[in-house]
């Protein structure tokens, strides 16, 4: 970005957005960056705001991009059923970049078990009101394989991808069948649950789409995405946990046996942004490069069950 936002320029910006009673109790503070977003947390009496500015030119990233738009309009929706915090804003800043705002109230804990996030998941899974304006998303797992061969195929030179093609798992090892789309989270884990005053809330919607719900199992189980959070793979008693408290055992069924794919398919991204990113971005590059080897490991543990 050529010019950042500074919090003064911000705090002056929210004022014209949001119905603060008593700026003079308003405390900003930055929160940590992350790949596509910068954040702000402001607290005052008896609401918390996440103030999110997006990065430009990650809209055309070729698994995960960025579109903020959607995140406005899954807030929107998902709000009214308890599954998103509330939508305050989106705008465009004085710098130019879209900022998005939910807000809640003040949690009472900060804890949130698997058990909750299974729950939370599975309830936005069974929910039957649609949410417009969202991308199309690989769904099952010949769709999914398909898509990491394209992606493997913008690094036709990587010594490494012809080491990860080696774990592609077999197209016939699934049959092919239709899948029933419905909006899908995609970057589902503990690091996208917000807990609120109100019960746990599902935030970082800028990546939905219109998928196989079984995406977002895998992403939760997936130890190369809880690495790019910075979080601990889930143990193997808490995978378990999860899959027996999801409400739906048959999309727990589907994602047995269609995991292996999407698995591939994350590490064969995680290996693309290992390698075009060292020059530009090494932190982030090296980040992808662990989350690569924890992918890896799974598809090893995963063959050889």
């Amino acid at each position: 970005m050529s010019e950042q936002l500074s919090d003064t320029d911000l705090l002056a910006f929210l004022k014209t957005l949001l119905p603060v009673k008593d700026w003079r109790a308003a405390r900003l503070r930055p929160l940590p960056v992350n790949y596509t977003s910068r954040f702000w947390r402001m607290d005052v009496p008896d609401r918390v705001y996440v103030i999110k500015e997006f990065f430009p030119d990650n809209e055309e990233n070729p698994l995960y991009p960025t579109l903020p738009h959607q995140e406005a309009d899954a807030l929107n929706v998902l709000a009214r059923h308890d599954l998103a915090p509330d939508l305050e804003a989106f705008a465009t800043s004085p710098t130019g970049t879209p900022i998005l705002i939910y807000g809640y109230e003040p949690p009472k804990s900060g804890e949130i078990d698997v058990g909750e996030a299974a729950d939370l998941i599975g309830r936005f899974a069974a929910m039957s009101e649609p949410v417009p304006g969202h991308q199309t998303v690989p769904a099952g797992f010949h769709e999914v394989l398909e898509r990491g061969d394209a992606i493997l195929a913008a690094i036709p030179h990587s010594r490494k991808a012809v080491n990860l093609n080696r774990l592609r798992p077999v197209d016939a090892a699934v049959p092919r069948k239709e899948i029933k789309r419905s909006l899908v989270h995609r970057s589902f884990c503990l690091g996208t649950i917000q807990t609120t005053g109100d019960g746990a809330r599902l935030i970082d919607w800028q990546f939905a789409g219109m998928g196989d719900p079984v995406e977002d199992i895998a992403c939760f189980v997936s130890p190369g995405l809880a690495t790019l959070y910075g979080l601990h793979p889930l143990v193997a008693e808490l995978e378990e946990l999860f899959l027996e408290k999801y409400p739906d055992q048959q999309i727990v069924d589907r994602f047995l046996t269609d995991r292996t794919a999407y698995h591939w398919c994350l590490a064969a991204y995680c290996l693309m942004r290992n390698e075009t990113l060292m020059h530009s971005n090494a932190p982030a590059a090296r980040a992808y490069g662990r989350a690569l080897e924890a992918e890896v490991d799974l598809l090893l543990k995963l063959r050889h069950k």
